[in-house]
């Protein structure tokens, strides 16, 4: 596996309980998939969620609705991870916080990832990166067009400041990763009264 190359300094756990005093900066849900059709047999996904600068400003990335990642029985986690319900919630309060689990080639893996933290107070655009990468089966071979710095297929940096924060993204291997937008709530409900509409206007056409 590739572990960052910068260094990195360690976070106090109260910084943690801060989260509860503050409030947090968010992003809004993001929808990642990676298409292993081209790839053959077994290997492994792994996930990083890193400080990439000093000092550290607390962030976090929950990722969730995991599909094609197999048994969770086996997955293997260092550093700030936590499993939470069905996902796993990273911290960035340590040097190196990653989830590697086993997974089958040949379809489509795919999960939402959701960043927060406190927001910078100096808004120095101090920022956290989540880096989304696939190896073979020995564990140690960076699969598809990935980054030659730290073999991804694909990372978010991520800034948390007040309100929205800020996130961006890269795609190394657009053929086989790819990230859409996750419609918040109320977006839902917008489209949902606009088919409500539709609906109406449509039975009320037929009546006529």
């Amino acid at each position: 596996m590739f572990k960052p190359n910068f260094s990195l300094t360690l976070r106090n756990a109260a910084l943690v309980l801060a989260l509860s005093a503050c409030g947090l900066a968010s992003a809004q849900t993001l929808h990642v998939e990676l298409n292993t059709a081209s790839l053959l047999n077994t290997g492994f996904i792994d996930l990083q969620f890193n400080a990439g600068n000093s000092p550290v400003v607390f962030a976090s990335a929950a990722i969730s609705h995991l599909n094609g990642f197999g048994d969770l029985s086996g997955v293997e986690l260092q550093g700030d991870v936590q499993k939470q319900g069905g996902g796993f919630v990273f911290g960035n309060t340590t040097s190196y916080n990653d989830l590697f689990q086993a997974i089958s080639f040949g379809g489509k893996v795919s999960f939402d990832v959701t960043f927060g933290g406190l927001p910078d107070p100096a808004a120095s655009g101090i920022e956290s990166k989540f880096a989304v990468s696939l190896y073979g089966a020995d564990r140690t071979t960076a699969l598809g067009n990935y980054n030659q710095l730290d073999g991804s297929l694909m990372s978010f940096s991520w800034v948390p400041t007040a309100g929205a924060g800020v996130v961006t993204s890269d795609i190394t291997d657009s053929t086989i990763a790819s990230i859409s937008a996750v419609p918040e709530p109320s977006s839902w409900a917008m489209l949902g009264a606009g088919l409500v509409l539709v609906g109406v206007a449509r039975r009320r056409k037929l009546a006529a």
